[in-house]
């Protein structure tokens, strides 16, 4: 049975395809959206939602337990499992408002899995539908390791659907999401071991900050094992046994492999074999999100780009406009901020690699009496060239949101002096940042 054609089939929906869905329906598009799962895609079910709560709630935990070691404060205890049915609950009311979005959009949703036959025809179960364009942005997954007894280990996917909390877990991969849950789940509690197989952690970030991140999740009592890797993995009664590349074995209730994703492209049926791949492994596409098949586009996590949410719904938004409004621009990727949710969070935007103009750490003056850690928690690193900003990096509470506005300044290229034209609040990680001389560590 073929069902009446539709401007574009998006298949995932996901952030990019949310946002590429509701936008051309605004623009008078006809537009059928096709998701085998949950509305949301991986960010809001098994991403940066679920994960930033957890977060927040080790935070607190951290927190508490800081205050009460000062003999200030309460010792408190996560009850891991009531806070894990709340968060579930919130992601269930997300869900719920993204199809309502879809809904008052006009854009026609539709469960199950798709088949593309053509650039122009997809299939999902006994149905044939067909399009003028079909928008791929069916995301991605985590990848698997190829290792004796695999299928022991658990991925991002299931430690964010863990209703009950390890207490002895190893991390496989030192990347932004191995070092987010190590520092997770040491917060609520959990004995955690990190084994990379680099000299260092989070290889993609200055080498400056993650050299920063990496103490400071050392200093907390995080084991950490670089340039090593594990090789197998058994059933040892009620444990996992490893045993890595030195010749080291250990236990743990929970072995996590956190080694990268992998697009969802050997998902789509036999024609999304004859799409070009990227070195990445993500579809090749054009400047149009154009893939090597006229008509076929891809956006999110499957295409070649950042796979970043703000991306994705900015990506999705552009083509929107490309393919239904007056054109758009795809966001600049070397204007895009990236953020690891340690404690503090890490964050860097631009280049980072040429002249350093100034850098440091320091203490936080609440550091001084609430809590009794001994690693200088905050970092920055500002980056110029002839006296231009360009790159930025810093760790500190609140630096999801302060690298915003550092992305903002290189964005305008706006000279050095920028930074020392204000005059920021006293005492603050803004002052550190912000004032030409770096002041005495409070």
């Amino acid at each position: 049975m073929t069902h009446n054609a539709y401007d574009s089939i998006v298949i995932g929906g996901g952030s990019a395809g949310m946002a590429f869905a509701t936008a051309a329906a605004k623009l008078g598009a006809r537009i059928l959206v096709i998701e085998r799962a949950e509305l949301g895609g991986t960010c809001v079910n098994r991403g940066c939602v679920p994960k930033k709560i957890l977060w927040s709630a080790g935070q607190i935990a951290r927190t508490t337990r800081a205050a009460a070691a000062q003999n200030i404060a309460t010792k408190t205890v996560i009850d891991y499992q009531a806070l894990i049915a709340k968060r579930d609950a919130h992601i269930a009311d997300i869900r719920d408002i993204y199809a309502g979005n879809l809904d008052d959009a006009g854009v026609a949703l539709l469960r199950g899995q798709a088949a593309i036959i053509d650039a122009r025809t997809v299939d999902v179960g006994d149905t044939t539908y067909t399009a003028n364009q079909i928008i791929l942005a069916c995301g991605g997954r985590p990848a698997e390791m190829n290792i004796p007894g695999a299928a022991l280990l658990s991925n991002s996917n299931d430690v964010l659907g863990w209703t009950t909390r390890p207490d002895r877990i190893t991390i496989i991969g030192g990347g932004y999401i191995g070092c987010e849950f190590a520092a997770i789940f040491h917060a609520l509690g959990s004995d955690v071991t990190l084994i990379h197989n680099g000299p260092h952690l989070l290889d993609t970030f200055p080498k400056n900050l993650a050299l920063h991140v990496q103490n400071g999740l050392a200093s907390s009592g995080i084991r950490i094992r670089t340039e090593d890797g594990v090789t197998a993995v058994k059933q040892t009664g009620t444990s996992l046994g490893y045993t890595c590349a030195s010749g080291l074995t250990d236990t743990a209730d929970a072995v996590v492999a956190a080694a990268g994703r992998t697009p969802n492209i050997d998902q789509l049926g036999q024609f999304a074999e004859t799409l070009v791949v990227a070195d990445t492994g993500a579809l090749a596409i054009s400047d149009q999100f154009e893939t090597s098949q006229p008509g076929v586009y891809a956006i999110g996590d499957i295409a070649d780009r950042l796979p970043l949410t703000p991306v994705a719904t900015a990506d999705g938004t552009a083509l929107a406009h490309m393919l239904y409004g007056n054109g758009a621009e795809a966001v600049d990727l070397d204007l895009v901020a990236t953020t690891t949710f340690v404690y503090p969070p890490a964050a860097f935007v631009g280049e980072t690699s040429i002249e350093t103009l100034r850098s440091g750490d320091l203490t936080p003056l609440a550091q001084n009496v609430l809590s009794d850690v001994d690693h200088n928690e905050a970092f920055y690193q500002i980056n110029a060239e002839r006296d231009i900003l360009r790159g930025a990096a810093i760790a500190a509470h609140g630096a999801e949101d302060i690298i915003a506005m550092a992305a903002a300044l290189i964005a305008a290229k706006a000279p050095v002096t920028s930074l020392t034209k204000a005059t920021p609040v006293h005492p603050s990680f803004a002052e550190e940042y912000f004032t030409e001389q770096p002041r005495r560590r409070r």
